[in-house]
């Protein structure tokens, strides 16, 4: 009876001694959710990461073409110019503002993509970028008062992007 008991043991725990199919199915079922789950919140941080990093740029992009245009409207003021002078292609109208090289230029159908130089600095020599910027300038009170309207446009992953700045501009004369 000892050798009978022994026998039965064994053959129980050769029944029972490995997974089935189905128990490693769910076990890599639960692993893959596991790991899925992680890398897709990754994925969208990125994501949020990459928008957030281009909102800002587009941002300070806005933010130079209106310190531009003031720079512009102080230093005709100060040589006794009128004081949206050179500003002409923007007064009711779109035009571009190339920062580095101090030109404006009139903006046809479309205005030209910004370009990102060698330097690191946006204008319109170098690399295409995703980032259009567009300027318009609409005198509201003759000779006193204009609005300076900046877009910046962009596209992230498959969505068109802009963001706007609306500056009013005083003749401080």
């Amino acid at each position: 009876m000892f050798l009978n008991f022994k026998k039965q043991n064994t053959a129980k725990i050769r029944i029972n001694g490995g997974f089935t199919l189905v128990e490693s199915l769910v076990a890599i079922s639960i692993v893959l959710i596991s790991i899925a789950g992680p890398l897709t919140i990754v994925a969208k941080n990125l994501a949020y990461a990459r928008y957030a990093r281009d909102q800002i740029t587009a941002f300070y992009l806005a933010q130079e073409a209106v310190e531009f245009v003031r720079n512009t409207r102080d230093n005709n003021i100060l040589e006794g110019n009128d004081w949206l002078g050179g500003l002409d292609a923007c007064i009711n109208g779109v035009c571009i503002v190339d920062s580095p090289a101090n030109t404006i230029e009139i903006c046809g159908g479309s205005c030209e993509p910004l370009e990102l130089s060698n330097s690191g600095i946006y204008g319109y020599s170098g690399i295409d970028t995703i980032f259009t910027r567009e300027v318009s300038i609409e005198e509201i009170v003759d000779d006193r008062e204009a609005t300076l309207d900046i877009t910046v446009r962009w596209t992230g992953g498959t969505l068109q992007r802009n963001f706007t700045i609306r500056e009013h501009i005083l003749n401080w004369q």
